[in-house]
């Protein structure tokens, strides 16, 4: 049973079935869709539900105890879960999470785990940034409350306000336009601080994310490199011994088939 659920073709079968499940519940928002095609849609989402729990209890039968040592394993028990709650309107919400099944794709394809992967790598790094961000943009709102809230109000009126329309900079939405060109307008010299805060967030600490998470899949690229790498030589090894003992087995048989041809003939003899 574990192979079976392991199979690639297996495997194939249900990242069709998670991208189907994903497709009906999107059209079962529309209402276009749901009057021509509401009972093969209703019908479809009856289905697949069945289909996941046969998978999962297949590997529940197959892994044992150690089903519940993968924390996706436990993640799919919850969503199908979910899947079997009544349709009442104080469920319609809890239901609308079996979309998130379709986020076990993620366990079943190699490469999407090699990138979740990178991402889970990099959180210590991204925490560190992420503080030196908020450091910087705390800084920058309180100066900027002080100096442009009694004249702009909308923009720069609170610290909360403040960091929203610092967050707009960083992002460089509209921040010539909307925030800086009406600010110059009665502070000319507000420039000098708003570019500077610009370069700093949007073009130096933001592309740090970046050169973290390039550097993850990197490190993790190779990691993966070398493990097929030694997966091929353990392979290879093993298919040589298997050879080997083949030979050797087919060398006994010889040998023996020898030995009692000899002795044959010494009782003849």
């Amino acid at each position: 049973m574990g192979n079976f659920v392991d199979h690639a073709y297996v495997q194939r079968f249900i990242v069709f079935v998670l991208l189907l499940n994903a497709a009906t519940l999107g059209m079962n928002t529309s209402p276009e869709i749901m009057a021509k095609y509401g009972d093969l849609i209703d019908t479809t989402n009856t289905i697949i539900p069945i289909i996941f729990v046969i998978e999962v209890g297949t590997r529940w039968i197959a892994r044992g105890r150690g089903f519940f040592k993968e924390s996706w394993n436990i993640f799919d028990i919850v969503i199908i879960s979910i899947s079997f709650l009544p349709s009442g309107s104080a469920f319609s919400a809890i239901r609308a999470l079996r979309i998130l099944r379709v986020l076990h794709v993620i366990s079943l394809v190699p490469r999407m785990r090699h990138i979740v992967a990178a991402m889970i790598r990099s959180l210590p790094q991204i925490g560190s940034i992420l503080a030196l961000l908020i450091v910087v943009s705390y800084i920058s709102a309180v100066i900027v409350t002080h100096l442009y809230g009694a004249d702009y109000p909308d923009l720069f009126g609170s610290i909360g306000l403040s960091m929203l329309t610092l967050f707009q900079l960083m992002t460089l939405e509209g921040w010539a336009a909307e925030v800086v060109r009406p600010v110059m307008e009665t502070h000319p010299y507000s420039v000098f601080l708003f570019i500077p805060y610009m370069l700093m967030t949007a073009f130096a600490i933001l592309n740090l994310f970046t050169a973290v998470l390039v550097d993850s899949m990197q490190i993790l690229q190779q990691n993966y490199t070398r493990d097929r790498a030694d997966e091929q030589t353990v392979h290879a090894i093993t298919h040589e011994m298997l050879a080997v003992k083949a030979d050797l087995q087919s060398l006994t048989s010889e040998v023996k088939a020898l030995n009692a041809s000899l002795n044959s003939s010494k009782k003849q003899d």
